[in-house]
């Protein structure tokens, strides 16, 4: 996903209503998301958070493979094992 690039325009130049925070106007033209106006409180900290995701998700630690093997078992459907013994087999320990 890119980053949020920001381009600054005179609010003049459009009819750009206010929109109080905690809130997002949706325009649509045929049913389709056209462009979305927030308040800027909202979208600073949508900008923040995406930046902290991003750095988060780039520093991740390396899985090993006692980790990407557990994370695989867990994705199977079916009922949950509890029993740590047989947590302890199907691991391999």
């Amino acid at each position: 996903m890119a980053e949020i690039v920001t381009e600054k325009r005179d609010s003049s130049a459009a009819r750009v209503p206010s929109v109080p925070v905690g809130k997002a106007l949706v325009f649509t033209r045929y049913d389709e998301e056209k462009a979305v106006v927030l308040n800027p409180e909202d979208f600073h900290r949508l900008v923040a958070v995406d930046r902290d995701l991003a750095e988060v998700a780039a520093d991740a630690p390396e899985l090993s493979e006692l980790a990407r093997k557990a994370h695989e078992l867990e994705d199977r459907p079916g009922t949950p094992i509890e029993d740590p013994d047989r947590i302890r087999a199907l691991l391999g320990l």
